[in-house]
């Protein structure tokens, strides 16, 4: 038994459908399909339990969700829409833990009544919805669920797996992704934030969009790619790990000093960081702060052209 519970249980979903697929009812437990338009700055949002979730620019002007569901007890998941006043919530529903405890009680997981104080990606309180159930418990064997979204430009993304990888790429809207337990692969030209606790966190982005914006792990390296251009105010920090930079960085503590090789690039020196050490500086004219952080990883700032 897998039990969902903490960090895992906001990135859990559950609920109420909007436009279920037309497809027979067989056809339903093996794949899903969804598509609808979202106006400029509307957002998207797949929240997976077990597998994938891949996101990649649409062709057209409609957001379109598809999920495989494949393994032992894959006919017992279901995949849901839910309409919020910010967007649509895609997500994976596995079934409640509802067992006696020997003793008359049920042992189930999640209470859409509790008082939790749930809250979504951006520190809203979610609403109460079948998208927003809770703790889940899964235990009907090895059922996963892997997402692909196509999105068009302008439409925000909100990307999330509890078991599984998160990727992203060449999207043309502000980005947030997330993993408990996997890797984290995202590239937009638009602001991205993007953290995992179990897994490496990889981030590509054209602009900052004017927001701070977080980039962490704990058990995992972080790889921030920003444009020459950036406007920014970067700190760093890792306990276990070394810290390299295109950019110009000052360390976190005299005691401590990085190490500039000169390799001839005409881009500058890279600044290199001993390990266990905290590191900031100003790109540009300074502006929105770009925090990464890793318990134990390496972290590095590169620099690209556009």
């Amino acid at each position: 038994m897998i039990r969902i519970l903490g960090l895992a249980a906001a990135l859990v979903a559950g609920a109420a459908p909007l436009l279920q697929p037309a497809a027979p009812a067989a056809a339903q437990q093996q794949d899903f399909r969804w598509s609808g338009r979202l106006a400029r700055g509307e957002q998207i949002t797949v929240k997976g339990i077990i597998g994938d979730v891949r996101a990649e620019p649409a062709s057209g002007d409609e957001v379109t969700v598809t999920a495989v569901r494949r393994g032992r007890g894959a006919e017992q998941v279901r995949v849901e829409v839910v309409r919020r006043s910010e967007g649509v919530v895609v997500c994976a529903v596995y079934p409640r833990d509802d067992r006696d405890d020997g003793r008359g009680r049920s042992m189930r997981q999640d209470d859409d009544d509790d008082d939790g104080d749930d809250r979504d990606d951006r520190g809203r309180r979610e609403p109460r919805d079948a998208c927003n159930r809770g703790n889940v418990s899964v235990s009907n064997g090895d059922a996963r669920v892997d997402f692909t979204v196509r999105v068009p430009a302008g439409v925000r993304v909100s990307l999330a797996s509890v078991t599984g990888n998160v990727y992203a790429s060449g999207l043309r809207s502000p980005v947030r992704a997330a993993s408990v337990s996997g890797s984290v692969r995202v590239s937009s030209d638009g602001p991205v934030q993007a953290s995992s606790v179990s897994g490496n966190v990889e981030a590509t982005m054209g602009r900052t969009g004017g927001e701070s914006l977080r980039f962490s792990t704990v058990s995992g390296n972080v790889i921030l790619r920003v444009p020459a251009s950036t406007d920014a105010e970067f700190s760093a920090r890792t306990l276990s790990g070394s810290i390299e930079s295109d950019f110009p960085l000052e360390l976190g503590s005299s005691d401590r000093r990085g190490r500039r090789d000169d390799d001839d690039d005409d881009d500058g020196p890279r600044v290199r960081v001993r390990i266990g050490q905290e590191a900031h500086g100003r790109l540009g004219r300074g502006g929105p702060r770009l925090l990464v952080n890793t318990v134990s990883g390496d972290i590095s700032l590169v620099r690209v052209s556009r």
